[in-house]
């Protein structure tokens, strides 16, 4: 019985190399395979190689030729979609009305009494009522409209939350 448990014991080491070998190749890769089985090579005892460049021969190269600069390009256009010169005309008028009521409707409010939660929803009123107006200035009206409309939103919810 002793003898055949030996005989177990033995075939499930070598089966434990087989699965550390394979693991290691797995987990190594193949290339990697020959330098974990070969021996180190033995230190080198020549000096270091010489940093300085070989003498030349040859005539000196001409200096580079300054960069050439190029002109900015241009900036990208602005994508939104065609409107006719009525759905301008609509368009920014909405926008000016719905800033100037979230402009107003953020005037009421007593910056120092917000929480850290309002105070970030102030400033985001903020910016979407100064990009809404940049919009507007660049003739964008349906992103004027848009941001007015994400301003006008924001300010009626916090005004409504600080009654």
């Amino acid at each position: 019985m002793l003898a055949i448990m030996r005989k177990d014991l033995r075939m499930l080491a070598v089966g434990m190399r087989g699965v550390v070998f394979l693991l290691a190749v797995i987990l190594t890769g193949c290339s990697d395979l020959k330098a974990i089985f070969s021996p180190a090579p033995p230190p080198s005892t020549s000096p270091p190689p010489s940093t300085s460049p070989p003498p030349s021969t040859s005539p000196p190269l001409p200096p580079p030729a300054p960069p050439v600069r190029k002109a900015p390009a241009p900036p990208p256009p602005v994508l939104s979609p065609e409107v006719g010169r009525e759905d301008e005309d609509r368009l920014k008028r909405e926008a000016s009305g719905r800033i100037q009521k979230a402009e107003e409707m953020i005037r009421q409010v007593d910056q120092k009494k917000l929480a850290k939660e309002q105070q970030e929803t102030f400033a985001t009123i903020q910016s979407f009522l100064g990009k809404a107006k940049e919009a507007l200035s660049a003739q964008d009206f349906p992103r004027a409209s848009n941001l007015a409309d994400k301003a006008a939103v924001l300010a009626e919810d916090l005004v409504r939350t600080l009654r």
